[in-house]
C-alpha cells in the first residue's frame, strides 16, 4: 500500500498525520495495552467522530453496555441500510443478501459482548461491504489513495481496517476497542 499519502499530502489533516505516524502504531502494538483508551480516542479523532466514542469508551459498565448497545444498533440500521441501497452487478446479488446475514451475525456476537471473535467476523465484514460499494476498485493498489482523496476520514479508516489483525491474543478490551472504532466510525457515516 502506498501510504504516503497520509505524511506527504499537506491538505491532510493534522490529527491524521498523527493517527497514521504515531498513534495507530503504537495502538497495534504490545505497548497499545498501557494507552489503550487514549490512543483509542486520538484514532476515533482522525476518523472524525464528534464525540459519540468517547461517551461510549468513558463510560461506568452499566451505562457503557447501554451506550454499546445504542451504538451497535445504530451500526447494524446503518450498514444495513447502506448494504441495501448498493446497486450491484447481478453477479454481486447473492454476495449483497450474504452480508446482510453476517452483518446480523456479527451484531448479536457483539450483543453478547464476544469481542474476540467479533473482531475476526467485523474484518472480513468490513472489506466486502467496501467491495459492494466500490466494486473491483476497492481490491487495487491504489484503492487507499483514491479514498483518501475521496474523504481523508474514510481513507484513514480503510487503511486502519487492512491494518488491524483479527488478533485473538489481544485482550479482550482491546478487541472490543478495535471494533467499536470502526462501528462508531461507521455508525455515523
Amino acid at each position: 500500500m502506498q501510504t504516503s499519502i497520509f505524511e506527504n499530502d499537506d491538505t491532510m489533516p493534522a490529527v491524521v498525520k498523527k493517527a497514521y505516524s504515531e498513534v495507530l502504531p503504537r495502538f497495534l502494538g504490545a505497548a497499545g495495552e498501557a494507552s489503550l483508551s487514549g490512543d483509542a480516542l486520538e484514532l476515533a479523532a482522525a476518523f472524525g467522530d464528534a464525540g459519540v466514542f468517547s461517551s461510549v469508551i468513558g463510560e461506568k459498565t452499566d451505562l457503557r453496555n447501554e451506550s454499546e448497545k445504542k451504538l451497535v444498533q445504530g451500526f447494524q440500521r446503518n450498514i444495513e441500510l447502506l448494504v441495501q441501497k448498493t446497486w450491484v452487478e447481478k453477479a454481486d446479488e447473492a454476495m449483497k443478501e450474504e452480508m446482510i446475514f453476517r452483518i446480523k451475525t456479527l451484531c448479536s456476537n457483539l450483543s453478547r459482548y464476544d469481542y474476540h471473535t467479533a473482531l475476526s467476523e467485523f474484518l472480513p465484514v468490513l472489506h466486502d461491504v467496501v467491495y459492494l460499494l466500490f466494486g473491483s476498485l476497492a481490491k487495487h493498489d491504489g484503492f487507499l489513495e483514491y479514498a483518501v482523496r475521496i474523504d481523508p476520514d474514510f481513507g484513514f479508516f480503510w487503511y486502519y481496517i487492512n491494518n488491524v489483525p483479527p488478533h485473538k491474543d489481544w485482550s479482550e478490551e482491546k478487541c472490543r476497542v478495535a471494533v467499536l472504532l470502526g462501528i462508531c466510525f461507521l455508525a455515523n457515516f
